[in-house]
């Protein structure tokens, strides 16, 4: 029988699905993930040491369960934004420099956008320069490192640092890249226009192409370090949130999924382009559909913060509290690198609890805030498809549910599952036809306390935007 591995590399973890042609699991394991910070506002991978190895370790479990050859294709999925500088044998000569949490290019991205145009790069790039950008940290190297970015021969993705070493094929692919302001938006290729004037060697970006397709077969020497047959496909893979959306259908026009991971990421998809202010433009897996995205420096990681205060039980009512979740800089919608957390509302009866309890619910504030912003360009969807390590906390889920006044559908199911649902596409190539995958979605209505959250959620959204207009947080 065809089984098809997905693996899924994540900011905290590193996670594996097995997957047979009738879209069971028939195995599935994790690994930490190890993410450094050598300086204040700088987030990196060992891509070897967490990325390759843990792949490695997790194919050498699949091979346990079903024999080389019944592995016909697999797929990478990885944090968006993030890139190795590699030298022609797909050598790291850094460590992967993360997404947006990592803010070391918040000067330059000041500079681009003064020198550009933030109205001109809205119209060719789809938004102006944030730190999720690549260009700006890539600048950084060559001013701040100039031997690491001169002796790069390749900028790969999270997730081709893998698939490039098991195929010996460079790539990023389209949806990705225009995430990361890395395309021209009419000519979806390279900003020719920007990378000259800028002093970036164009020949360092490799190919784009489709996410879906296959970027080839197994080396020799990869076959034999893996343990896996020659013949297997290496698709071009996805970064996660567009692997999460795969997992759980969310790829058609009108859909959106949230993933509540160690970020927030939210991804409204669309039938034609549609731009927001400080919202990530782009194109999605499938094609003639376009999304706009979302992704903060909240989640997880903030939440776990939180917990420093107290254990919170359900809350049975707001807390009357705002927390301002910005303790690593405002992401989307506000690109603000030096925002500031805060608390608001605070009085003498308010104890650790009452801020352990603000700490969770702004996660909800801060989803609602994303999708009533993304919703004045474009109607959103009643309903949002729920993935990532916090949808599996009942009670902030219910939160959440409160607090943004939507229906969620809950998965099991990871970007780790949507990457073998890719890989499926080796042998199935019309989404539409992909068996499902085993995952039935747990509905959260919002229940009762909904409707004292509803004014406290229309202030925070005012108080949000009122603050960063004013420079405050």
């Amino acid at each position: 029988m065809a089984h098809y591995l997905g693996i899924d590399m994540g900011t905290s973890s590193i996670k594996a699905t097995l997957a047979d042609e009738r879209g069971r699991i028939v195995f599935s394991a994790k690994r930490e993930a190890r993410t450094l910070s050598p300086r204040e506002g700088f987030f990196e991978v060992d891509p070897v040491e967490t990325w390759w190895n843990g792949f490695l370790s997790l194919c050498r479990e699949a091979l346990q369960r079903v024999p080389a050859h019944e592995i016909r294709a697999l797929c990478v999925s990885s944090v968006c934004g993030s890139f190795v500088p590699v030298d022609a044998r797909f050598r790291p000569l850094h460590n992967a420099i993360l997404y947006g949490i990592d803010r070391r290019s918040a000067e330059i991205v000041e500079e681009l956008n003064a020198a550009w145009g933030e109205e001109f790069l809205r119209q060719r790039l789809g938004g102006a320069f944030t730190t999720h950008s690549v260009f700006p940290k890539v600048l950084w190297l060559k001013r701040n490192m100039p031997e690491i970015y001169r002796d790069a021969v390749h900028f790969v993705s999270s997730f081709n640092f893998v698939a490039a070493r098991l195929t010996n094929v460079p790539s990023w692919d389209y949806p990705t890249a225009f995430g990361a302001l890395m395309l021209d938006a009419a000519a979806l290729d390279y900003p020719r226009w920007f990378l000259g004037p800028q002093g970036l060697a164009e020949e360092k970006f490799p190919p784009l192409g489709s996410g879906l397709g296959i970027l080839g077969t197994l080396t020799p020497e990869a076959a034999r370090e893996t343990g896996l047959d020659p013949s297997t496909r290496v698709m071009r893979g996805a970064c996660d949130i567009n692997a999460e959306a795969m997992a759980v259908n969310a790829v058609r026009p009108d859909t959106a999924v949230a993933v509540l991971g160690s970020t927030l990421s939210l991804l409204l998809n669309t039938d034609r382009p549609v731009q927001a202010k400080g919202f990530v433009p782009g194109v999605s897996l499938l094609p003639n559909v376009w999304r706009i995205g979302a992704a903060t420096s909240s989640g997880a990681r903030t939440i776990d913060w939180g917990k420093r205060f107290a254990d919170v039980a359900p809350p049975e009512s707001p807390v009357g509290i705002f927390f301002m979740p910005y303790l690593d800089g405002a992401r989307t919608p506000f690109n603000a690198p030096r925002a500031t957390g805060m608390l608001l509302g605070l009085k003498s009866a308010h104890g650790p609890k009452d801020v352990a309890q603000a700490v969770q619910e702004s996660l909800g504030y801060e989803l609602a805030l994303l999708a009533e912003m993304m919703e004045e360009v474009h109607p959103f969807p009643d309903t949002i498809e729920i993935s990532g390590g916090l949808s599996h906390l009942a009670p902030l889920v219910q939160t959440v549910a409160d607090i943004t006044g939507r229906v969620l559908r809950v998965h099991s199911a990871d970007a780790s599952c949507g990457s073998a649902r890719i890989a499926m596409m080796a042998d199935i190539p019309r989404c539409e036809n992909l068996p499902p995958l085993p995952d039935p979605a747990q509905i959260v209505r919002p229940g009762k306390r909904a409707e004292l959250y509803a004014p406290l959620r229309q202030k925070f959204v005012r108080l949000c935007r009122d603050l960063f207009s004013r420079g405050i947080l």
